[in-house]
């Protein structure tokens, strides 16, 4: 069976040499490239002419379908320029769609954070669906979502899929501020309100609820300073999210 890699980017030209290395063995890439002002496309173009350019999003979701839309195979590998296929993971792949006994596979996904493999706070092993027949999953616009799954035919993938996250402090302060700005718009769009008992929520209740889960729970304390920071990142995404959503309540309802 033939399989078409699908990845949606922008901005990627220092991890996608990397990610399209480990997947030149597809029979198709399709790359989505949310308009990158560095040199994302001059290095996709060394692996596929099937390229296309859409407008910014600062999220892959919404460009997901679009991307499988112009895949010409039944089989989908949805991956990200962060991400690596290993050689193992190639042969469980093309094995298992081979033999057609299920519509979707999930992938254990093994997540490095600053050069460190990260095996707690819920972060190993991640299984997310990204080998599947065309059609068997839909992708909504929502941030961080693996989609509207349209088969009860799933199976798991034993090798892991190599996730490299973040490089640096720097790397993460990035991706913190394209994605809280998305889940504040997000609030928005779902008609959440201000109020006394949000505020408490979203800045006290929910931010020191993960933390727990996270640290304690899930024994980030394990992974050291890095599981920490991982815990105390997660509690501000859910703080400053919130404070963004206040921001662009006011600019568009006024004062409440």
């Amino acid at each position: 069976m033939k399989i078409s890699a699908v990845l949606i980017v922008r901005n990627e030209e220092k991890k996608i040499k990397r990610c399209l290395e480990s997947i030149k063995w597809c029979d198709e890439i399709i790359v989505v490239d949310q308009y990158s002002t560095d040199g994302t496309v001059e290095i996709a173009k060394k692996y596929t002419d099937k390229i296309f350019i859409t407008q910014p999003k600062g999220i892959c979701n919404p460009d997901r379908n679009f991307g499988i839309s112009k895949s010409s195979n039944d089989w989908i590998l949805l991956i990200e320029a962060d991400e690596v296929v290993t050689e193992e993971l190639k042969n469980e792949i093309q094995k298992n769609v081979s033999k057609k006994d299920f519509d979707i596979y999930y992938l254990p996904v093994k997540t490095f954070f600053i050069g460190r493999w990260i095996k707690t706070c819920g972060w190993y092993p991640a299984y997310i669906p990204r080998v599947f027949k065309k059609g068997s999953i839909e992708f909504e616009e929502n941030i961080h979502t693996n989609g509207k799954l349209k088969s009860d035919r799933v199976s798991y993938l034993k090798n892991d899929l190599l996730h490299y996250s973040y490089d640096s402090i720097n790397d993460w302060i990035d991706k913190f501020k394209r994605y809280t700005d998305r889940y504040a718009i997000e609030y928005y769009k779902k008609g959440l309100k201000p109020s006394f008992k949000n505020f408490v929520k979203e800045i006290f209740m929910r931010p020191l609820y993960f933390f727990v889960i996270k640290y304690i729970l899930l024994k980030g304390f394990v992974d050291g300073w890095r599981g920490f920071f991982i815990s105390v990142s997660s509690s501000l995404t859910v703080m400053f999210s919130y404070f963004k959503f206040l921001e662009i309540y006011e600019k568009n309802e006024g004062r409440y």
